[in-house]
């Protein structure tokens, strides 16, 4: 299964970072069970490459049983939504067949109330990248800090690039937040966030000022403007 993906990425880079991925969830799926296992899922689109590629591993491990184990997700609510997002991750929880966690509060909190409404839930997969603020020391598997509930964390995409991500979403045809496609390259609180300049331009056809798709970025330290902190 992950062979003939990676048949398909030519930049060889990133096809090495794909099978690390890979890797990592598989490893993941030897120390845990897919009960103990939930994917931190917002709608993002580095969650959502993580949300994929742990599905397409779980169906290949299980492959032998009439009924595959269910995919966990957590969602924690802790600022206003965009609409788009919320029907992008309904959507998401059909088209994965997910048992979504939903939780309100902040993500400290919100791990809280899991470690008592869910205690089985062990380990949460990251869409976590070393570019995001406060993960340039993570690895592969990094426990929470000692203050925190302790979970496991597994980070399979920590060295992909936003371009890497928009090259696997864009290849294997994995659906996205449609915002994405206007303008948006970071998607935070609704009320806070707004398509990125840098992608702004005017089409000479419209006479409007409109916005390129996200995927079209360049300068990728630009990748959060439009998303007050």
């Amino acid at each position: 299964m992950t062979v003939d993906y990676l048949q398909l990425i030519t930049d060889t880079e990133l096809n090495a970072k794909i099978r690390h991925s890979f890797d990592v969830l598989e490893q993941c799926l030897t120390k845990y069970t897919p009960d103990q296992i939930a994917v931190a899922f917002n709608g993002g689109k580095d969650c959502t490459v993580v949300l994929h590629q742990y599905s397409l591993v779980l169906r290949k491990k299980y492959a032998h049983l009439n009924k595959k184990p269910t995919l966990r997700a957590l969602f924690i609510h802790n600022k206003p939504q965009f609409d788009e997002v919320l029907q992008f991750i309904n959507k998401c929880e059909q088209n994965y067949e997910i048992d979504l966690i939903e939780i309100n509060g902040w993500i400290k909190d919100a791990l809280f109330q899991l470690k008592s409404s869910h205690p089985e839930i062990q380990c949460i997969i990251m869409g976590s990248r070393l570019t995001d603020p406060h993960s340039s020391n993570l690895n592969d598997f990094s426990l929470t800090d000692p203050t925190w509930p302790e979970y496991m964390r597994c980070n399979p995409i920590l060295n992909y690039s936003c371009k890497n991500i928009w090259t696997f979403l864009r290849t294997f045809n994995v659906s996205y937040c449609p915002l994405y496609d206007k303008g948006y390259t970071s998607l935070g609180d609704k009320e806070r966030t707004i398509p990125n300049a840098n992608l702004q331009y005017y089409n000479s056809a419209t006479g409007l000022v409109e916005y390129k798709p996200a995927h079209s970025l360049d300068d990728e330290t630009s990748e959060r403007y439009g998303r007050e902190q």
